[in-house]
């Protein structure tokens, strides 16, 4: 039987809930179910698609949400009709506009609806009754809540979903993509010029949330015992004037560094040759929290201890003292002394990064992440439970 995934957030475009549509339907196909993707119509998605191993239709999605609703619904009714086998559920990557389109094509396909959470992008309507109202009908009306963290699980519980609706299927990494040797991670060292200073790693969008300036807060701390250590920023984003400012302003400019964008291929070489990732993230009015936190998984997954904050659901990606260390948000005295500690226990390090490795291999890889949807459909087949 098929699986129709809805998603409007979708490759090339970038972005973790792109990352993660894309990933789960490709592992469901690597698993041998018969998947089909309904996705926005972007420049450069036919060379995209050209390299999935499941069928794409795009669609316009622009002009709002009732219209790429009404659009993502006509798609998903166009692959069900193309299907070899019955539609055995319709997937909405998230809640709008891919829950209206599901409960928009449930009427002539008749299948269960499952949602999937990222980390409380369902709770937020911007103070619109409207928005409200169709959030309202669309958390009523799925048949199964899908969170990718314990986090998100709670949050749907706030939104009033019953808790025997909710299952946790965690995010994930493609591990094969962060096999990387020492030899590599070396000759990046080499490439950047970087020698054996040691590594701090934040990549992400630089913007207030991520913490970069607790980090550079906490720096002068951590060169008063580690004189060459190196923060190396890779992202762009909004802030990157203010973070430049406060890097005069505290008087570290020699030790950070801000390189940009970094391609994604390029990205597990450097998570590799860093000595700890560090992203403090915070919560800040008015935006999501970090749902799980994919780049600690990718960290993890290259070897990587990281330092992450006890917010949102990093607790679910970093396991505090095994693979990496938990602080409080905005505390950089105390993201001081984690960096301070780890960077002097060359032993505890190594085992921390070998532990996080390991520990995606056995619970974050997109394959366990698709075996974890499949077993939640089927409990809810099994409940004969079907769609509301």
């Amino acid at each position: 039987m098929s699986i129709i995934i809805l998603a409007d957030d979708f490759p090339p475009e970038l972005g973790g809930i792109q990352t993660y549509a894309c990933e789960l339907s490709r592992a469901l196909a690597e698993l041998g179910e018969e998947v089909a993707v309904v996705a926005s119509q972007q420049e450069g998605a036919e060379e995209v698609d050209a390299q999935l191993p499941f069928p794409v239709l795009r669609v316009s999605t622009g002009g709002g949400y009732p219209v790429a609703a009404m659009n993502l619904s006509i798609g998903a009714r166009q692959m069900a009709a193309q299907a070899r086998t019955p539609v055995r559920c319709m997937v909405a990557t998230k809640w709008a506009p891919e829950g209206p389109a599901a409960i928009l094509a449930f009427s002539a396909l008749r299948c269960p609806m499952l949602l999937i959470g990222h980390g409380g992008e369902f709770s937020h309507t911007g103070g619109s009754v409207v928005k409200w109202l169709v959030q309202r009908v669309v958390l009523r009306r799925m048949s199964r809540f899908l969170a990718n963290s314990h986090y998100t699980a709670e949050l749907f519980a706030k939104a009033r979903v019953p808790r025997d609706r909710i299952g946790i299927i965690y995010g994930g990494v493609r591990l094969e993509a962060f096999d990387v040797t020492q030899q590599r991670a070396r000759e990046v060292r080499d490439e950047m010029q970087l020698g054996d200073r040691p590594l701090l790693l934040s990549a992400s969008r630089l913007v207030t949330r991520k913490g970069h300036d607790t980090v550079l807060r906490a720096l002068p701390a951590v060169l008063e015992r580690f004189p060459d250590a190196l923060y190396l920023v890779a992202g762009t984003g909004p802030l990157e004037d203010v973070l430049r400012a406060l890097v005069d302003e505290i008087g570290v400019g020699e030790s950070v560094r801000f390189c940009g964008r970094v391609a994604d291929e390029q990205l597990p070489a450097l998570y590799a040759a860093a000595d700890i990732f560090v992203m403090p993230s915070r919560p800040v009015r008015g935006e999501l929290a970090e749902g799980l936190g994919l780049a600690y998984l990718e960290a993890a997954a290259a070897g990587t201890p990281s330092i992450g904050t006890n917010f949102g659901g990093i607790p679910d990606a970093i396991a505090d003292g095994e693979t990496g260390l938990l602080v409080e948000p905005d505390d950089h005295e105390a993201l001081g002394q984690a960096i301070v500690g780890l960077l002097e226990d060359d032993a505890r390090r190594e085992e921390m990064g070998q532990a996080a490795r390991q520990r995606v291999r056995e619970q974050y890889t997109w394959q366990r992440v698709a075996e974890r949807f499949l077993e939640e459909l089927a409990t809810l087949e099994n409940a004969g439970a079907g769609a509301r």
